[in-house]
């Protein structure tokens, strides 16, 4: 592949990082067995004024990268560093990358670049598993449940295995300089779902998106109900706001895990209130669990997978739980 121009930057990769420390070496290490030629690539480094040892680890790489720059983000939003980086970058496509993943192939910067020449596309989109290795017990059930039908957003394409045109929305993180001039920057108000909401935005425009599994990355589940329940609380409150920018946003998913949430608090005082109540409630509960038994078999039924049984049902419960509570949380704190 042949790129114009000897000393042009052709994409830039930028690092929106706070405290990965545990991470942020592997993922450098990632890009730096790229193989795209260097003099060609840009990385930023946008760090969220860590106080662990992110910075020290990013410095080390500035001698493997031509184009090697470290950014300060006062603000510690990821929001706020995507625009930090966005605005410096000085490639034809930019590209998002998180400090805690893994980059299984070499050749993804060379088919970023190739994807977005051969398609014509605005945005790429990229399958986003949760199998970063070694993973325990936990993990694995965590992965499988948030890949399953009962655990992620049915119109989601993070778990795609083919190429084809989509939409931004759910998986978008690598884009043309020209798609920022057309749709502005990430809103710096949100401290969660930020992606989601401008590549909303890139949607509204009428740009074009396009994904395939030569852009996969992984990343690592969380690696226990207490991250898990966090991770999805937050992404709860991210819905809210973003249904309150764009009121189209509001699918079957959210209100169907804020109704879940509500349920699960009010199920069992309905039995101190009224009986009649609570046993028709009961079957709507019994449904839920019958749905969640169900997934939670079909995903365990492989020998192997047998032992994840036991895990699943809690997971699915504090997956629709937490998304539920949050977007509740939302609703709460914009009303008060």
């Amino acid at each position: 592949m042949e790129f114009a121009g000897s000393g042009d930057i052709v994409v830039t990769a930028v690092m929106p990082v706070r405290n990965e420390g545990d991470f942020i070496g592997k993922v450098l290490e990632d890009l730096r067995a790229q193989d795209f030629p260097h003099e060609k690539m840009e990385v930023i480094v946008v760090d969220g004024e860590s106080d662990d040892d992110t910075v020290a680890i990013a410095s080390s790489f500035k001698g493997a990268f031509p184009n090697f720059k470290i950014l300060e983000n006062p603000g510690r939003l990821s929001s706020r560093a995507r625009n930090l980086g966005a605005k410096a970058a000085k490639g034809k496509y930019i590209v998002f990358i998180d400090g805690h993943c893994h980059l299984p192939s070499s050749k993804l910067i060379s088919d970023i670049v190739a994807l977005f020449e051969k398609s014509g596309a605005d945005a790429l989109c990229r399958p986003q598993p949760l199998t970063l290795s070694p993973q325990t017990l936990f993990q694995r059930a965590v992965s499988l449940a948030r890949a399953s039908g009962l655990g992620h957003a049915l119109d989601s394409t993070i778990y795609t295995n083919r190429e084809r045109f989509v939409k931004a929305a759910s998986s978008a993180a690598s884009y043309r300089r020209e798609v920022f001039d057309r749709v502005g920057y990430y809103d710096e108000s949100f401290d969660a779902c930020e992606d989601v909401e401008f590549n909303t935005r890139v949607d509204k425009a009428g740009l074009k998106s396009f994904i395939s599994p030569k852009l996969t990355v992984e990343y690592a589940a969380r690696q226990s109900l207490g991250a898990l329940f966090v991770q999805l609380y937050r992404y709860g409150v991210g819905r809210w706001k973003l249904f309150r920018k764009h009121p189209s946003t509001l699918g079957s998913g959210t209100l169907i895990t804020t109704a879940f949430a509500v349920g699960a608090v009010i199920y069992p005082i309905l039995w101190l209130i009224s009986h009649t109540l609570a046993l028709a409630a009961s079957v709507v509960v019994l449904l839920y669990i019958a749905a969640v038994i169900g997934a939670s078999f079909t995903i365990a039924k492989r020998p192997a997978q047998r032992a994840l049984f036991f895990f699943l049902p809690i997971i699915f419960f504090t997956i629709h739980f937490a998304l539920g509570y949050g977007f509740l949380v939302g609703i709460i704190r914009h009303r008060s």
